[in-house]
């Protein structure tokens, strides 16, 4: 009998698939041609001699459908242009070719009657018959080619349980053609006829010429890149063999030539100092010559002593002059810094990572912020990882895909307790405070196939129970399951095998036939749901990951309080979630705003360290600038004062410099808030040090007062002081040419901070120590008498009134209850009677106590001290001796 198999041409069932019993009924008379607006698109495998002519075994319906199919395959493979061509021709060949009974064997048929009642047949499985060679190379084409949604092979979603890195030529065309991947409208066996051999039955393979990756389809396409097609990539130049090493014999010649030339220098130049130290020995009995006079200073080094002389008349005068108007430059000091620490009330501060780390020219911010304008900010992530510590694995036989390892992380009660937490998390509500509102997940969830008004269900979860579509019933599920002469049951561990290799079926091939799609109706990519994995055994994974995606709103959109308000309270109850399963699960997880609240966090538990910090400085401070002599004047000696005013002007500063900047319209951050007073704390703290240690060093010249005292002072320190904070100005000020934005508002604010620092030091702080001085002097000494004498450690040839001249005492308790005043101290003298010995108290014109060992009384003569041997003679016009030197004074009127 006639073959079914025949090249038909034009005639009648040209374009008609043959069934066992004949041509099937209902075909259109004869291959049509192509209508025009569609014969850009055919594929190259149809067309036939001259394009406008071509004919195909399709309606004009079906090709419409036929264009859209193919350009929806073209999506997942249109990083390669010839991958999708190949495709789109082993499909376009096999529904419209006009050949197609060469290369189709229907193989069953089924009775069926249209919407209009006409019985008719309908075929649901048939064969396909490939050449090998034009199989395997349509392929290879599409073997390496990446799918950007996931990041990994195209192959991995057209290859069903294998994969990418299984899957082979009949595997994948096998998956194609089996209906239970939900996406084939019909069974459809794929045979691959090895070359060089046939079929039978007339049966004539469809072969033919594929693209090769590397090939452009036309002069105006490109090929596919590198990264998709091994065969685009340039070719690797191997390094050029290094030379080989000088040797000699089986040394290194380099490394001896240089050992040999380090050796030689090494002894002569040990050589040389021995002659020269011989040299020496010689010599050294001779006469030395004379040094040399210094070399005239350069130029250079004169200006720089005139500059300093300079610096040092302006900053004796400013200092005499502060310290002469303490109070009054004090208060203007205050109103200063309170009136630039009044911008704080219209600060920002900046906790978004993005506004602090990037900067905003730059090309990441730039496409950040395209793509914001056009599809909306990229949408948050919230995460829960789950892990069981100490859970030992387990193997799993399946009946259908082998024997499997899972970990113990996978076993039935955590994914039901993970089932657990969705459930929650899907039912709870948050308030939103500034909305007035109750927000729930479906408010603020990214839901891509649902975004105008969605449901719970519509919700992109990504988690291991997506794969049951968070269904309990469906995770319970088992049923028998036939595989060959194997019978078995199945349950959940076969669906989770097939479904981590081929995560977009709609139906597993086990007897559960189930979707592995989520809830949503989208993907869960085991990379996604799955972490700690060796390779691609995802079954052996040691951490299950469960992810909400949730919409990203601007920072001045009202729904942006939504999802804040929902992710505070997604953190709640994960948080009882991992206090309810502590003992058995490990869980972890992060929301959208953790990084914020985290900061924030922080800088809350950082404010005690910063107090504490800044009592330790004051307290160090306050002691180590005192200068003791007993006990019972610690708080008079001490420098309580100076300390509280040194931390009040790096505070002032710090806040004057964040208000300043705030005025300006600079925003801050809470690393700012956290460094820069540190930083002026150090900064500040040596100054203090500086200044005060070298007043309390210097003594006072005859007939200088406290002001100019504390002028020269000023004089001595302040230009090394100003030079040393103009630098750290200007450092940071170079900092802030940074384009990133945290640096450059940590560095102007650092700046503006030790400035304004130095300028408060020269004008409150100077006059601090100019009212802390006068509060010493007056409480060292006693009051009475109607003459005055120098104060302690100062010997003076001349008497004054008492309280008229700074540094000179009145008689009193600490001094003699006389008609004159005396010096209080140990080292003072004393004329024509008794003297008050330390901090002793002189009784009548004569006597002196000695503490303990009761009075003294004489006339003329005194003991200073008991740890003094003797007397000391005074009278008319004499002197005692005080420690180991005599003074002389004028005898007392």
């Amino acid at each position: 009998p006639r073959s079914r198999h025949r090249a038909l041409g034009s005639t009648r069932f040209a374009c008609c698939l043959l069934a066992p019993a004949g041509c099937l009924p209902g075909c259109p008379g004869s291959p049509s041609p192509a209508p025009w607006h569609t014969r850009q698109a055919l594929p190259l495998g149809l067309v036939q001699g001259n394009a406008e002519t071509t004919r195909v075994c399709c309606s004009l319906a079906q090709l419409r459908a036929l264009q859209l199919s193919v350009a929806l395959s073209g999506t997942v493979l249109s990083r390669c242009p010839a991958c999708a061509r190949n495709f789109a021709n082993l499909y376009c060949n096999n529904i419209c070719s006009p050949d197609q009974s060469l290369f189709t064997n229907v193989t069953r048929i089924v009775n069926r009657t249209t919407v209009q009642g006409t019985p008719q047949l309908a075929v649901v499985e048939y064969q396909c018959f490939y050449r090998q060679y034009f199989a395997d190379d349509s392929f290879t084409s599409c073997r390496g080619v990446r799918l950007p949604a996931t990041g990994g092979y195209a192959i991995d979603t057209m290859c069903g349980r294998y994969g990418a890195r299984l899957c082979t030529t009949q595997r994948w065309l096998d998956f194609q053609g089996d209906k239970n991947n939900g996406l084939a409208p019909l069974q459809i066996d794929f045979q691959l006829v090895p070359n060089g051999t046939q079929p039978g039955d007339a049966i004539v393979p469809l072969g033919g010429t594929a693209w090769r990756c590397n090939q452009a389809l036309s002069a105006q396409e490109q090929p596919c890149s590198c990264q998709d097609c091994a065969e685009s990539c340039p070719p690797v130049i191997a390094p050029p063999t290094p030379q080989p090493h000088f040797l000699v014999g089986n040394a290194n010649g380099a490394l001896l030539l240089c050992g040999l030339l380090f050796g030689h220098f090494a002894l002569v130049f040990v050589v040389a100092l021995l002659c020269q130290y011989r040299r020496a020995k010689k010599k050294g009995t001779a006469p030395q010559p004379a040094p040399a006079p210094p070399p005239a200073a350069g130029r250079s080094a004169r200006l720089s002593d005139a500059s300093h002389r300079v610096l040092a008349r302006a900053f004796r005068r400013w200092g005499t002059l502060v310290a002469g108007h303490p109070v009054t430059v004090l208060a203007a000091a205050a109103v200063l810094a309170g009136g630039l620490s009044a911008g704080l009330v219209t600060l920002r501060l900046t906790t978004d990572p993005v506004e602090l780390w990037s900067a905003p020219g730059s090309r990441a911010r730039q496409e950040k912020a395209f793509y914001d304008q056009h599809f909306g900010p990229f949408f948050r992530t919230n995460q829960v990882i789950v892990t069981a510590p100490g859970r030992p694995s387990s193997g799993y036989e399946s009946v259908v895909l082998g024997a499997k390892n899972f970990s113990g992380v996978l076993s039935e009660d955590v994914l039901r307790a993970l089932l657990e937490l969705q459930e929650r998390l899907a039912a709870t509500t948050a308030w939103a405070p500034v909305a007035g509102r109750e927000v729930t997940l479906s408010d603020v969830c990214y839901a891509p196939l649902n975004p105008t008004q969605p449901g719970l269900a519509d919700c992109c979860v990504n988690s291991v129970t997506q794969y049951f579509q968070n269904n309990a019933t469906r995770l319970a599920m088992t049923a028998t399951q036939t595989d060959g002469k194997k019978t078995g049951t199945v349950d959940w561990h076969d669906h989770l095998i097939y479904c981590v290799n081929s995560p977009l079926s709609f139906k597993d091939i086990t007897a559960l036939e189930l979707s592995c799609m989520a809830e949503y109706g989208g993907p869960v990519f085991p990379y996604i749901a799955f972490g700690g994995y060796p390779g691609s055994e995802y079954t052996e994974a040691e951490a299950l990951i469960v992810t909400y995606s949730l919409n990203n709103f601007p920072r001045d959109d009202p729904r942006h309080e939504w999802v804040l308000s929902w992710e505070r309270r997604f953190l709640e109850v994960v948080g009882d979630f991992q206090r309810d399963h502590g003992p058995n699960l490990s869980v972890a997880f992060m929301a959208e705003r953790s990084l914020e609240d985290e900061i924030n966090r922080t800088t809350g538990e950082d404010i005690p360290v910063f107090a504490i910090s800044y009592l330790v400085v004051f307290a160090y401070i306050a002691l180590a600038l005192g200068e003791y002599t007993a006990w019972r004047r610690v708080l008079v000696e001490s420098k309580v004062t100076l300390a509280l005013g040194g931390i009040a002007v790096v505070l002032g500063a710090v806040f004057a410099s964040m208000g300043f900047l705030a005025l300006l319209g600079l925003p801050s951050s809470l690393v700012i808030l956290e460094v820069v007073p540190f930083l002026v704390l150090a900064v500040g703290a040596d100054n203090i040090f500086i200044f005060v240690q070298e007043y309390q060093q210097s003594q006072r010249e005859p007939g200088e007062t406290r002001e100019q005292h504390i002028g020269r002072v000023l004089a001595r320190v302040a230009p090394s002081m100003l030079l040393c904070s103009l630098s750290e100005v200007v450092c940071f000020f170079l900092g802030a040419l940074s384009s990133m934005p945290a640096v450059r508002t940590f560095a102007l604010t650092a700046a503006v901070a030790i400035a304004f620092d130095f300028l408060l030091q020269m004008s409150g702080f100077v006059a601090l120590l100019a009212l802390d001085a006068r509060r010493q002097e007056v409480r060292s000494v006693g009051t009475g008498g109607e003459h005055g004498v120098p104060l302690p450690g100062r010997v003076g040839t001349e008497w004054a009134p008492s309280g008229r001249v700074p540094g000179w005492a009145r008689g009193g308790q600490q001094g003699a209850q006389g008609g004159h005043g005396v010096p209080v101290g140990e080292r003072m003298p004393r004329m024509g009677g008794g003297v008050p010995v330390g901090m002793r108290v002189f009784r009548g014109w004569h006597g002196v106590t000695l503490g303990s060992p009761g009075w003294a009384w004489g006339g003329r003569g005194v003991p200073l001290c008991p740890r003094y041997l003797g007397w000391t003679q005074g009278g008319g016009g004499g002197g005692l001796k005080v420690d180991t030197e005599w003074a002389r004074g004028p005898q007392i009127p």
